[in-house]
């Protein structure tokens, strides 16, 4: 057989009857010394992050901790209400995240990756590489993700509120200052501004942080999982159980009544 069916390998982590190892490091030593954001950033990266970036992480996380009643957590309530057990519920509610739902920042990610390496070499500027990505986008037929806010049509407050945190603690990078160029591009072919919302923060600062675009979207459902922890038990403690569309707010639209036509 080969390799791929009969063995595994990782360079994260490995454990045995004395220890368990992340990326080097004993866990145990680990354990009380760095925060929840520092082991992840360690596990995504292999290396452990300088302290501002732990700290942009921890805001990011925060930021997305839970919306309110959204697709996610109707998803996770809905099974919650069934009886389905916690981890079920919350699982259910984090695979409503698609690609309409929580995967702009992975989307607008994967474009700006693919850019900063074209600026950083100087085959391409800001401007053109924001035209690339515009372009891409419109040319599919799709609106540019990461940008504008349907509550938040002046801009997304959460926003600068990340960058306040990321340009206090030196994190902003390339990357950002292409999803800004974005931003402007947006601008001059809209004719009006199209400010980044938080999924382009999530992109753009994750990539400063060296995530690879893949992680982008676990960035929004890692946080919310903990929020959709929280619906599922408030939905079994609080409500009365198997939540249902009525009858009276459901359309049929099918065919009518009809007879079957057979003995």
């Amino acid at each position: 057989m080969s390799a791929t069916r009969d063995q595994w390998r990782t360079a994260i982590a490995c454990g045995d009857r004395d220890a368990v190892v992340l990326r080097g490091y004993d866990l145990q030593e680990l354990v009380g010394r760095v925060s929840f954001a520092e082991a992840f950033l360690l596990l995504a990266t292999g290396e452990l992050p300088p302290p501002g970036h732990a700290r942009v992480l921890d805001a990011m996380m925060v930021s997305v901790l839970d919306h309110g009643i959204v697709p996610s957590s109707i998803v996770t309530r809905y099974l919650a209400s069934a009886g389905t057990p916690l981890q079920a519920a919350v699982a259910g509610g984090v695979m409503a995240f698609g690609d309409t739902y929580g995967g702009a920042c992975e989307q607008l990610g994967e474009q700006v990756a693919r850019h900063v390496p074209e600026v950083r070499a100087g085959r391409e500027s800001l401007e053109q590489a924001a035209q690339a990505i515009v372009g891409h986008f419109r040319g599919s037929g799709r609106k540019v993700p990461g940008y504008g806010h349907a509550l938040h049509p002046d801009g997304d407050p959460r926003v600068p509120r990340l960058y306040a945190i990321a340009d206090r603690d030196g994190v902003r990078g390339e990357h950002s200052a292409l999803a800004f160029e974005v931003e402007a591009e947006l601008a001059r072919s809209k004719g009006k501004r199209l400010p980044m919302n938080q999924d382009g923060a999530l992109a753009a600062l994750g990539l400063d942080m060296g995530l690879d675009w893949r992680l982008l979207r676990a960035l929004a459902f890692m946080p919310r999982s903990a929020g959709l922890a929280v619906h599922a038990v408030e939905e079994m403690t609080r409500e009365a159980g198997w939540r249902h569309i009525p009858d009276e707010n459901i359309t049929y639209d099918g065919p009518p009544r009809r007879p079957l036509g057979r003995a």
